[in-house]
């Protein structure tokens, strides 16, 4: 009997000291560790940018519905139709309506055209299927309703190729025959315009209108001084404007800046400014002139750039940065460099021990540091290796939990 009760008591011991060591392992942590990561650093300065374009305001008088020929930011010929005027809303219904089954119609039949399913890349056509979700949602989350029939569009087509490479349906037919069918109604019943506009520059068509385009004005970027844009006003909109058209190859961006800061430029330099746009994050442009201030105290920088699209012809002002450096290498947080025998480097964790090897720092700032991209050896800092930013006692072959 005493040696059960003996067993039981060593078993509970047992059982109490695992728990607690559980516990502490959970609770204690000998090291904490972050993976290098590949990165580029910019240094630069900042700027708020105001662009300065041709633009053209499109009015229109015309009673009637207008369905718009063109997405916004698309480019146009000189004379080329803008909208069209119809009688009633619902011959535009009935417009996108058919838009969106030719659309439907050319991506079936390009499917089919592709016999070579074995060849497909099943991994490619899954990431583009989440790529197209996760755009999706990211425009209903941020309230961008307008792309959301584009990014369904987009997702229903890599739905339906992943379809016919996986087997789960490679006939279309039905369906095919289902939208022909449907937009052979529709033009029967589509009634004929009522008029068009039209457009006479080339350019980029714009919807929104901002009061600014005859305000700001390419011909006289010599008279946008600090007091010009201090004063700087836009006009009213008139009430028919149904949009823009942006012309010419060359804009400006005007920058006001301190009077010291605009000395480490001059005329004829040529740049890289960094954005926030998606489609544009980086931008090459040329110090066209530097216009001071009348009390020589400040300055506006106007810069001239010939790249252009939907997204460039729409927006206004906006933060971006000139760029003087950039540093490529690998970033890990400042408080994990560390000094040993006069070198300076990381602790990396390595299988069960931690490790002490060099870097060469390029690039530091309070929170992170971008070190050199060294030949991979087992001496220096490598790519996704675990470094240690928080331990105590650390040395050179140390082992670790």
């Amino acid at each position: 009997m005493r040696e059960h009760k003996a067993l039981r008591l060593i078993i509970c011991i047992i059982a109490v000291v695992f728990v607690a060591h559980q516990v502490y392992s959970s609770a204690y942590k000998p090291i904490t560790t972050v993976s290098a990561e590949y990165y580029t650093a910019v240094e630069g300065f900042q700027i708020n940018g105001i662009v300065i374009r041709e633009e053209k305001i499109i009015t229109s008088d015309t009673a009637g519905t207008l369905h718009f020929t063109l997405s916004d930011g698309e480019r146009v010929a000189k004379d080329g139709v803008i909208a069209n005027i119809y009688s009633n809303a619902e011959a535009s219904v009935t417009v996108n309506r058919i838009e969106q089954l030719n659309a439907r119609i050319a991506d079936i039949e390009e499917m089919q055209s592709y016999n070579d399913v074995e060849a497909a890349d099943i991994t490619l056509v899954n990431n583009k299927v989440s790529n197209s979700l996760n755009t999706m949602l990211r425009g209903i989350a941020s309230g961008d309703f307008s792309s959301v029939e584009v990014d369904s569009a987009e997702l229903l087509t890599n739905i339906s190729r992943r379809q016919m490479i996986t087997g789960e349906q490679t006939d279309f037919s039905a369906r095919l025959a289902e939208l022909k069918s449907e937009l052979q109604s529709l033009n029967a019943t589509l009634p004929q315009p009522i008029g068009s506009i039209r457009t006479d520059t080339s350019g980029y068509f714009v919807s929104g209108v901002d009061g600014y385009e005859n305000v700001l004005s390419c011909e006289n970027i010599e008279a946008v001084t600090p007091q010009y844009l201090d004063s700087l006003k836009s006009e009213v909109v008139p009430s028919n404007a149904i949009g823009k058209v942006v012309s010419g190859y060359t804009w400006y961006i005007a920058a006001p800046v301190n009077i010291s800061d605009s000395l480490k430029y001059k005329a004829g330099d040529r740049l890289t400014l960094k954005t926030t746009l998606k489609s544009s994050p980086e931008l090459d442009v040329t110090v066209e002139k530097i216009n001071t201030s009348q009390s020589e105290d400040a300055a506006v920088i106007i810069f001239s750039c010939q790249q252009m699209n939907s997204e460039l012809a729409s927006i206004r002002n906006g933060s971006m940065t000139i760029i003087n450096n950039t540093y490529s290498g690998l970033k890990i947080p400042t408080k994990a460099l560390r000094f040993q025998d006069d070198k300076t480097g990381v602790f990396v964790r390595s299988g069960m021990t931690i490790k002490f090897v060099g870097v060469n720092v390029i690039y530091r700032t309070d929170e992170y540091i971008i070190c050199e991209q060294q030949v991979s050896s087992d001496t220096v800092l490598r790519l996704y290796d675990d470094v240690v930013v928080k331990g105590k006692r650390l040395y050179d072959g140390k082992i670790v939990d």
